[in-house]
């Protein structure tokens, strides 16, 4: 019997051995084949960049080119301009010459058209006939030069006009070339653009498929969320916030911090809810001080904590106005430890939902929170009462994971709203456009919130900020 049982435990370590190597060697090849995708990609769009770069260059030089033929075409037609103004000179010299010629005929014809001869009968003796024919002789010549020369002017001036006038269309041809080729390379950066931005976003989708490691936060801050103390600074910086009543229906948050923003704030009191929620967290619980029953319960349960009303490195900002101004810097605040855990989070969630684009919460009649999911980002922005919630420094807020967690919200003894946080109740679950119903359970105030699918699979969060909204069932 001892022999039996021997070889069933062997035999069932055997295939449970086996099973997790094929688990684990199906792993190993889902990661080497992202990672080769991640490499291809990556090598696609230096290509595109390195073609980018060059076509930019080709396009400086020819736009250079261009700039230069205009330049050569501003100074031909500006000799163009001159020699039309000489030619127009030279005719209107030739016409006024011609005119005066014309009319010593005209006039000499109006005489009878014997003027000449008579000039030449009228001689006195031979000697006088010399002259005067030698003196029409002259003033036939002078004309006929004045004219010969004029005509001659005209000529070369037109000439000039015409070599002109095919040096334009020469460099207007080479401009057109330069400008058409020009054109080409801007259709075809266009297109190698888009190619870059394709890859881009191939690679994003591919290193969304890829898990990362969330250092565990360390700090948690008590945030105002009264309308006067928005917009909030680092809150676009947490890694994970919980959204819950206060006194009135306002909402206050918890942010937890990982990374450690230069200005958080505005920083408020404390309260036995969130209290628990950085005690389940094990983080440096930051508040503005708190009511004597919270006070000595944050002491009793021993959390680690700073009180931001007796540190000096909590400060008041004069651009607004008191108790919405205290703020500290995370950097330098120095009481709590280096995160020395994390957590691999997943890029993609393992399961298929029903379709969660949108959610909203309702906290009060003047205050409705609500979440629209954009697959570019993979995450849903967050939204005010129909407005982009923002942090101070203009980032818009967007969550990979937004939990609205249903529980009672009874008040205590001094009639404040206290949400029941140790217990169990049902959740609502969004990420990456998917919605899910589940649970959510607490064992006791120090224990982590679990929350759970329907079918009682615990919910694995991608990375990336998670926004956990407390609200009424």
């Amino acid at each position: 019997m001892r022999k039996f049982i021997t070889v069933v435990i062997l035999t069932t370590m055997f295939f449970f051995t086996l099973a997790s190597g094929i688990d684990s060697h199906i792993y190993v090849n889902a990661e080497t084949s992202s990672q080769e995708n991640i490499d291809e990609i990556k090598e696609e769009i230096a290509e595109h960049e390195e073609m980018i770069e060059l076509l930019n260059e080709d396009i400086d030089q020819r736009l250079r080119r261009i700039d230069e033929l205009d330049e050569e075409l501003s100074r031909t037609e500006r000799e163009l301009n001159r020699t039309e103004l000489r030619l127009k000179q030279a005719q209107e010299r030739l016409d006024e010459n011609t005119e005066q010629f014309a009319g010593r005929v005209r006039s000499a014809y109006m005489r009878g058209g014997s003027s000449y001869i008579e000039i030449l009968l009228d001689a006195d003796n031979f000697g006088d006939l010399i002259v005067r024919l030698a003196y029409l002789t002259r003033i036939l010549n002078r004309d006929a030069d004045l004219i010969g020369a004029i005509r001659e002017e005209r000529e070369h001036i037109e000439q000039q006009q015409l070599a002109m006038e095919e040096q334009r269309e020469k460099i207007e041809d080479r401009r057109y070339q330069m400008e058409a080729e020009r054109r080409n390379l801007e259709e075809q950066r266009k297109t190698v653009n888009a190619l870059l931005e394709t890859s881009q976003e191939n690679l994003e989708e591919e290193l969304a498929q890829v898990p990362q490691t969330e250092p565990n936060p360390i700090y948690g801050v008590v945030y105002d969320n009264s309308p006067n103390a928005r917009p909030q600074h680092g809150i676009s910086q947490a890694s994970l916030v919980y959204e819950h009543e206060v006194e009135g229906r306002a909402t206050r948050y918890l942010a937890l911090f990982s990374t450690l923003p230069s200005k958080v704030g505005p920083i408020r009191s404390a309260r036995e809810h969130s209290t628990k929620l950085a005690w389940e967290n094990d983080v440096n619980f930051v508040y503005a001080s708190a009511s004597r029953d919270n006070l000595e319960r944050i002491e009793k349960w021993g959390l680690s904590r700073t009180n931001a009303l007796y540190h000096s490195a909590f400060y008041r900002d004069s651009n607004r106005r008191a108790p919405h101004n205290l703020y500290v810097n995370l950097s330098t605040l120095n009481t709590a430890r280096p995160s020395s855990g994390s957590v691999v989070r997943p890029g993609n969630i393992s399961r298929q939902g029903n379709t969660g684009n949108s959610t909203s919460i309702q906290y009060s009649n003047s205050y409705r929170v609500s979440y629209q999911y954009n697959a570019k980002q993979g995450a849903y922005r967050r939204m005010i009462n129909g407005e982009p919630h923002r942090d101070a420094t203009g980032e818009q807020i967007w969550a990979r994971n937004v939990i609205i967690q249903y529980t009672d919200h009874p008040t205590d003894w001094r009639r404040r709203t206290t949400p029941q946080l140790v217990g169990e109740g049902s959740i609502d679950f969004y990420s990456m456009g998917q919605h899910f119903t589940g649970t959510w359970k607490k064992d006791s105030p120090s224990s982590p919130t679990r929350f759970y699918y329907d079918d009682g699979q615990e919910i694995e969060r991608v990375y990336g900020q998670t926004w956990v909204q407390i609200a009424r069932p």
